[in-house]
């Protein structure tokens, strides 16, 4: 299916400038949107996300700068001809009457009945259709006021959509709804943005939905454009902690291949020293140095893993945490390259970190890795809960070696919070 190019301009806004009586909120904002395009727009609390929403549908005005909606500059069109061509979904709505469901959709129909008219039988379909969309047909005579925080938002959703405009403008769509219903509109959006070219600008709090939906991010700081492109270059860790100054994880769902941004939650680990001069490596396998790798990054240590075979879940930790790692093909037995490559970082470490991995015969050249850390003079930490031969698939080859790497003087402790009982103590060394 060849990719579709987007080049007609729907929305281009130039130099734009604004304030609210004091220092400016948006400073020489300039970006263009094209037909088709889905873009979302983040950023913290008070960065001008709301405000730049407002000013583009006429909502706020005394702004420096221009905003044109196909080419046509927004300051010259009235308030009928702008909601031809932009919708609106807030994120609140009071209509001051209590109108009920209904009536509240067909305000959408506004720009299409002329000024002493009434609507028409095609009006009445089009909120329908939109109704049956949002789930909200069977509220249709009930009053705005008495629906709950979601339904008033599907409601108001639902106008937004009885517009029929070519661009849509979300601000903060889902904010009311619960995760379910957050979903189904998401979905919603993004099939009227493939199958009826409806081009989407919205500002979300939540960067996982704006990730999953959008083609385009911008993100705001202090009012200004702080970068604009595709989510890969956009949704990293550290372009989050420069805008939110927040430390996430920024990894792919591995059901859909998106990207995925989650907290850095590592109660008790926190940083407390500077470490950056300790370097630790972990052996990996089964997920198993994924809450070792956590602490050790948490608390400042430079950290690295291995061997891990492709699409284990260290590795998914590992590049969530930006921890360089040595893999291996998928179902494999460790390879001589890899080994070698294992052993480099070994050199380069001050620790060896050995976490409860199973062993098995096509990754017990990890063990024989720590084996040599310890010949090369490396501190080795063995984390052993007593379920070694319950981990053991080599039938007590690894248990053999286990016990010789203890007796090379390996400390051994029961947890991984111990681990940073006996780094405590390595730390005199160094």
């Amino acid at each position: 299916m060849p990719v579709k190019i987007m080049s007609e301009k729907i929305l281009e806004v130039k130099n734009l400038s604004f304030s609210y009586d004091g220092p400016e909120v948006l400073s020489d904002l300039d970006f263009k949107v094209c037909k088709g395009a889905f873009i979302s727009i983040l950023g913290p609390n008070g960065s001008g996300k709301s405000t730049l929403i407002n000013l583009i549908s006429k909502v706020l005005k005394g702004y420096k700068g221009s905003i044109k909606v196909f080419g046509k500059d927004i300051e010259k069109m009235g308030s009928r001809d702008i909601a031809k061509f932009v919708a609106v979904v807030p994120q609140y709505s009071n209509p001051g009457f209590n109108f009920t469901v209904e009536e509240m959709v067909l305000m959408g129909r506004f720009p299409y009945i002329s000024r002493f008219g009434s609507e028409s039988k095609g009006d009445f379909e089009a909120a329908e259709k939109v109704m049956e969309k949002t789930k909200i047909l069977e509220l249709a005579k009930k009053k705005f006021n008495e629906l709950s925080g979601g339904e008033k938002q599907r409601v108001i959703i639902a106008q937004a959509l009885s517009q029929n405009t070519p661009l849509i403008l979300l601000d903060e769509p889902t904010s009311h709804l619960d995760i379910n219903f957050q979903i189904e509109i998401m979905n919603l959006f993004g099939e009227l943005n493939e199958e009826q070219e409806k081009t989407i600008v919205g500002v979300f709090h939540d960067i996982n939905l704006a990730a999953n939906y959008s083609r385009e991010i911008i993100l705001l700081k202090q009012g200004r454009i702080w970068l604009q492109g595709g989510i890969g270059s956009t949704i990293t860790r550290e372009n989050i902690k420069s805008v939110f100054n927040s430390d996430v994880y920024v990894g792919k769902n591995p059901v859909t291949g998106k990207l995925y941004v989650s907290p850095t939650f590592a109660p008790g680990f926190e940083k407390r020293a500077d470490y950056s001069h300790i370097r630790i490596h972990v052996i990996g396998g089964g997920g198993a140095a994924s809450p070792v790798m956590n602490m050790l990054g948490s608390r400042g240590y430079i950290v690295s893993c291995g061997v891990v075979n492709n699409f284990d879940t260290d590795i998914d930790t590992a590049e969530m945490l930006g921890v360089p790692y040595v893999s291996e093909a998928p179902f494999s037995p460790i390879s001589q390259y890899s080994q070698h490559k294992n052993i480099e970082f070994i050199k380069a470490s001050d620790v060896v970190v050995l976490p409860e991995i199973a062993f098995g015969h096509g990754n017990f050249s990890n063990l024989v890795s720590v084996k040599e850390a310890l010949e090369l003079g490396k501190k080795v930490i063995v984390v052993d809960g007593g379920n070694l031969k319950q981990r053991d698939y080599t039938g007590g080859k690894a248990e053999k070696l286990y016990k010789k790497i203890l007796e090379k003087g390996a400390v051994v402790v029961q947890n991984i919070q111990q681990v940073l009982e006996v780094l405590a103590k390595f730390m005199m060394i160094y």
